[in-house]
């Protein structure tokens, strides 16, 4: 490779050949231009603070020669720069006069794609091939799922017809600012959509390392930069850069005075929002913990209000609530995006329908809070039961606060059983004791110990530990290794939280089939607690009766062999204990 010694030496592809080149190879593309560079020497840009890891990574892709996986651009200015409006001209030769030593040292490839495959338009002279571009542009998305990864304000497609030629349109909306800061949970937000799709980032610098890595994983990724705005200009045959009323607009930074189009096909289109949360927990009130309320929704529109109005209204207010949208089809989603708009501390991620463990899961990665609960979206709670659990876990100094629940019906309009104030008692349990509530029948403890919800806990607790996803039962497979990890537990006999009942819960007829899911999660527990020392005493007890319960659903249900295996073991049981054996 020549060293290079003036600016003219380097070689930018054309408009038209750089788009060729990325249609018949389907490389990927990182697209340069005056901010990366303002980042890579040191400086913030309007839209992105100066980031000594982002200024790294981008250092390394600007290095790389472009190949067949990944075409490196850069703005083609390095030569007839008389092609472009003096306003463009004057803009280069200053940003020349200040970096064009860092051209000169970083660009020693022999050959780059043109950064103006997104700017086609408005800074030419001769705006007449314009259309050709825009042409082999949509050529690249034509008849393919696509997946644009923009800022929140950006809108890009919105109110024309820039990528109509595509099979179908997803979106992910990530901050508008320093996007950089949120780049672990874009990356991963995108690597959940097929491979085969193509993905389109308008996302400043932030795109540019997007692309590379995608690349790296499979994917081809396109940075567009400012694209939308370019086709508007073009649309309405600018002249010059025109403000958009209705969406961001490229080189107007502070996005004042707009209202903002975002119809329902536009928001059905989104496939995650990851926007503000760094911002979310900066307005949260420093002088207490956050509390991260995760709240699967899967199909409960008819509920979802009134469960969010209880989270709102709580007297501690200093709480974010992740939403995990899991494939609804019921309109809840929509909802669900009209909670995210309306509240800063609302994170809303769209996904695929895997089922209420995968989408606690999901929560639990997206939690940025100190603790977190977890709320079922068709249930609801008190105003202060955020405020009870966390003074209750401050106070106690434990790493779990458990409240108690009411069980309502939702067609009866009537309460299944509650707890009164004339039951009220509070008490810190050891883990041990707290075991051993696993088969306490008075004020529903077995169940206050089994289920997920009602409870709080010290975001630490969940390091290493996931819901088992594909399985019935998934509380009762994973609550208790929570307290296994926690120094004490705090119970408070007040029923703070509210259990709906509905036709379309979970049927019972489900749970009863899974016989199987029942005693193994029993058998599981008792191998760890027998293996960490514990005395499972009281869960002996408890195996011999959801034995005894099995083998009466095993046999409702058909499933004869498992009924003889059930049996067996109980015959075991119980001859170990006619010949003089402990008491289970």
């Amino acid at each position: 490779m020549t060293k290079k010694n003036t600016l003219s030496e380097i070689t930018v592809l054309p408009i038209l050949e750089s788009l060729s080149f990325v249609q018949t190879h389907g490389a990927s593309v990182a697209r340069f231009g005056d901010g990366e560079v303002d980042i890579m020497m040191g400086h913030s840009i309007p839209y992105q603070d100066y980031d000594e890891i982002l200024a790294g990574r981008l250092r390394e892709i600007l290095s790389r020669q472009s190949d067949e996986k990944l075409m490196v651009c850069l703005p083609d200015v390095f030569n007839n720069l008389e092609r472009y409006n003096t306003n463009a001209r004057a803009f280069w030769a200053d940003h020349f006069s200040k970096y064009g030593d860092f051209y000169l040292k970083a660009c020693q490839s022999s050959w780059y794609g043109s950064t103006f495959i997104s700017r086609p338009y408005i800074d030419l002279v001769d705006k007449s091939p314009a259309q050709s571009s825009f042409d082999a542009l949509k050529e690249l998305w034509w008849n393919r799922d696509i997946v644009i990864v923009e800022g929140e304000t950006s809108c890009s497609g919105v109110g024309n017809d820039l990528f109509a030629a595509a099979k179908s349109i997803s979106r992910i909306i990530c901050p508008s600012r320093n996007a950089f800061a949120q780049y672990d949970l874009i990356l991963e937000e995108v690597k959940r959509v097929p491979k085969e799709a193509l993905v389109l980032l308008m996302l400043g610098p932030t795109a540019k390392v997007l692309a590379y890595d995608l690349m790296l994983q499979g994917y081809q990724a396109i940075d567009l930069g400012h694209i939308d705005s370019e086709y508007e200009w073009f649309q309405m045959k600018a002249t010059h850069k025109v403000k958009l009323n209705h969406k961001h607009t490229a080189e107007f930074n502070y996005d004042e005075a707009i209202v903002f189009e975002k119809d329902s096909l536009y928001e059905s289109q989104i496939l995650a929002k990851i926007t503000s949360s760094i911002e979310r927990k900066e307005n949260l009130m420093s002088s207490e913990s956050v509390i991260s309320i995760i709240v699967p929704v899967y199909n409960t529109s008819a509920y979802l209000r009134r469960c969010m109005k209880s989270l709102l209204n709580q007297t501690y207010q200093n709480f974010e609530i992740i939403l995990i949208n899991d494939g609804s089809t019921d309109g809840s989603g929509l909802l669900c995006e009209e909670y995210a708009e309306s509240d800063q501390r609302i994170h809303l991620i769209h996904q695929e329908n895997a089922g209420p463990s995968a989408a606690r899961n999901r929560g639990i990665e997206l939690a940025s809070g100190d603790y977190i609960t977890f709320v079922d979206s068709d249930d609801f709670v008190e105003p202060n039961y955020l405020e009870r659990l966390y003074q209750t876990a401050k106070t106690n100094d434990t790493d779990i606060a458990i409240c108690n629940f009411n069980s309502f019906n939702e067609e009866r309009q009537s309460f299944l059983f509650s707890i009164t104030s004339e039951m009220f008692f509070e008490k810190v349990y050891t883990v041990q004791e707290w075991l051993d509530q696993e088969n306490v029948p008075k004020n529903n403890l077995f169940l206050a110990f089994t289920l997920t919800t009602f409870k709080l806990f010290k975001a630490e607790l969940f390091e290493g530990l996931v819901f088992p996803v594909g399985r019935l039962r998934e509380d009762d497979a994973t609550v208790y290794k929570l307290y296994l990890k926690a120094n004490k537990i705090a119970f408070i006999n007040q029923g703070l939280y509210y259990y709906s009942q509905h036709a379309t819960n979970l049927s019972h007829n489900s749970m009863q089939m899974d016989v199987e899911g029942m005693i193994r999660n029993a058998e599981e527990r008792i191998a760890l607690l027998t293996a960490l020392g514990y005395d499972a005493t009281q869960h002996l007890v408890s195996y011999q009766k959801r034995l005894e319960k099995c083998q009466r659903d095993a046999m409702a249900s058909g499933q004869i062999t498992l009924y003889q295996d059930i049996s067996t073991k109980l015959d075991l049981i119980r001859h170990f204990k006619k010949n003089g054996g402990e008491d289970a």
